[in-house]
C-alpha cells in the first residue's frame, strides 16, 4: 500500500475508533470521513461497507486487548503473582470496556467456545482468551483466585461494569469490589 493510502487508512481508523467509542455504531460514514479529513470516496475505497470499517475497529480493539493480556502474562512469567496481575488486567479491560464501544464489543467476545479458540490460533481473540485462561489457571493454582471462576464468569463480570453513565470513581469502586470477590473464600 502506498504511504499516502496507508496514512489515509490510519486516519480513517482513528476517526472511526473515536466516533464508535463515543456514539457506538451509529456514526455515519460521512461523519467518519469528515472527522478523518478525507473524502467519502476515499473512505469507501478502503472500507466498501460500514460493516467492514466497524469490523476493522473491533479487530484493532481485540489486538489492544491481546496486547494488554500478553503484558500481564509477561509480568507473571517474570515473577509477578498471577492473581494481582489478573486483577490489574481486569481493571484495565473494564475501564476501556466502559468508555469505548468498540472495546466493549471486543471484550464481549471473550466468552467463546474452545472450538472457536482452536479454529483461529494466533488471532487477537485467541491470544486474549488463551492468555487470560493461563493467568486464571496460574492464579487458581497459587490460591490467589477462587477455583470455581471461569473465563465465562469473567466475561459476565466485564459485561456488568457500568459505562460512562457513572463517574470514574464509582466505576473504579465497582471494579475493586468485583476484584475482591474473585479471592478464594477463607478457610474455616
Amino acid at each position: 500500500m502506498r504511504v499516502d493510502a496507508q496514512r489515509n487508512r490510519d486516519r480513517i481508523l482513528e476517526a472511526a475508533r473515536a466516533l464508535v467509542a463515543e456514539t457506538g455504531v451509529d456514526a455515519t460514514m460521512e461523519d467518519i470521513a469528515r472527522h478523518a479529513g478525507v473524502a467519502v470516496g476515499t473512505l469507501y475505497r478502503h472500507f466498501p461497507a460500514k460493516e467492514d470499517l466497524v469490523a476493522a475497529v473491533v479487530e484493532d480493539s481485540l489486538a489492544q486487548m491481546a496486547s494488554l493480556t500478553e503484558g500481564a502474562l509477561a509480568a507473571v512469567h517474570a515473577g509477578a503473582p498471577a492473581g494481582p496481575s489478573l486483577g490489574q488486567l481486569f481493571r484495565e479491560i473494564a475501564e476501556r470496556h466502559a468508555t469505548d464501544q468498540a472495546f466493549k464489543s471486543a471484550a464481549g467476545r471473550l466468552d467463546v467456545d474452545a472450538e472457536i479458540e482452536a479454529a483461529a490460533p494466533g488471532t487477537p481473540i485467541a491470544r486474549s482468551v488463551l492468555g487470560i485462561t493461563e493467568l486464571l489457571r496460574r492464579a487458581q493454582l497459587a490460591g490467589e483466585i477462587r477455583t470455581d471462576l471461569t473465563l465465562a464468569d469473567l466475561a459476565v463480570l466485564l459485561a456488568a461494569v457500568p459505562g460512562a453513565e457513572v463517574s470514574t470513581q464509582a466505576r473504579a469502586r465497582f471494579v475493586d469490589i468485583v476484584i475482591a470477590g474473585l479471592a478464594p473464600p477463607p478457610h474455616t
